[in-house]
């Protein structure tokens, strides 16, 4: 008489009770001797698949074939394919078919417990994915220009970090766009006119500029009443030599502009321009306290102003709850306004976003 290690797993206790083996575990002879394949998945050298798996499951789960088959809503012909590549691929019998009944071979039941391990593991990352979706958490990378400096931006980036404690926040400045590579941040903050690419972007607000320059500069020179009076003004520009304006303040909305100084930061023109070394075009969050001290003066005209629309820019596809929560947090910052010098409550609002602490 056989010992009872030899019997195959009968079914009944799996189907009886969905999730469980309930029985322990025993040994079969028949199953099918290690193969290369077998050998290949142990060592990591072959693809792993799920294919067949989910059609084993079913017949376990359910006692036969057939139920498998329609749990799945499937053919039985095609459970039972899926079933004997499952057996040759892992090189091994899973299931005894009789004509009366089914039965786990001692693979089979080692095999089954482990995958119904691995579903339940599947299961709790699908879960931990929809957080993702359904709350702000995680880590969220964010790409800032540093051009005219990221004292404003980070300031309005520091305000959604102590709203949202569950996010890893990592702000990365850079100084030249082309040196970006918008595939490693999940939000990128993009100035201008964006170019036709495959990405998402959402404009929340403007970078407004203004000419502004010394109190004793302008007392020894003046102010230009238009775009081309600039030719006659020590200009502080970036390396391009241009000032921008709205509209057709000047053809191409730019005007070739000259002097003695040029950089490509917006914290060195706006010490230069405190120097009373000639007119500089920045943006007014960058000189909001010197405008507000009188260290500096803008020119009030309408023509003197630029706004460069302020993008935040994201991969298309699912976005994660966090980059939402992000985005809407720039828009409300924003508010999709204008900045100019005179407009006192703006300008309160905008230095409390700078020196809060």
């Amino acid at each position: 008489m056989p010992h009872d290690r030899d019997r195959p797993t009968d079914l009944a206790p799996i189907v009886n009770n969905p999730g469980q083996t309930g029985f322990p575990p025993v040994l079969h002879r028949n199953s099918v001797p290690r193969n290369a394949a077998f050998e290949a998945a142990l060592q990591g050298t072959r693809q792993v698949t799920w294919r067949g798996i989910e059609e084993f499951l079913a017949v376990v789960e359910t006692g036969s074939f057939t139920a498998g088959a329609e749990a799945l809503g499937v053919s039985k012909s095609f459970v039972s394919k899926m079933v004997s590549e499952l057996e040759t691929r892992v090189g091994a019998r899973l299931l005894v078919r009789t004509t009366r009944r089914l039965s786990l071979t001692a693979a089979g039941d080692l095999f089954h417990q482990r995958c119904m391990e691995m579903r339940s593991s599947l299961i709790d990352v699908e879960r931990q994915m929809a957080q993702f979706q359904e709350r702000p958490v995680g880590r969220l990378r964010v790409g800032l220009s540093d051009i005219f400096g990221v004292t404003f931006m980070s300031s309005i980036v520091a305000e959604f970090s102590a709203r949202h404690q569950e996010i890893s926040l990592e702000v990365v400045a850079y100084l030249r766009e082309a040196d970006l590579v918008q595939e490693q941040f999940d939000v990128v903050i993009r100035y201008g006119r964006l170019i036709d690419s495959g990405l998402k972007a959402r404009l929340f607000g403007y970078l407004s500029y203004c000419l502004c320059a010394s109190p004793e500069y302008i007392a020894r020179h003046g102010w230009p009443e238009s775009p081309a009076d600039l030719a006659a003004h020590a200009c502080l520009a970036d390396l391009g030599g241009y000032f921008y304006f709205n509209e057709k303040q000047a053809p191409n909305n730019r005007v070739k502009v000259s002097g003695t100084w040029k950089s490509n930061s917006g914290i060195a023109l706006a010490s230069a321009v405190r120097h009373g070394l000639g007119i500089a075009q920045l943006p007014i969050s960058i000189i909001r306290d010197d405008l507000m001290d009188g260290r500096l003066v803008a020119l009030n005209q309408d023509w003197a102003f630029y706004d460069k629309e302020v993008w935040a820019v994201f991969s298309p596809g699912m976005i994660p709850a966090a980059t939402r929560a992000f985005i809407d947090h720039l828009a409300v910052s924003f508010e999709h306004r204008k900045l100019r010098p005179w407009m006192r409550p703006a300008m309160t609002a905008l230095g409390e976003h700078i020196h809060r602490r």
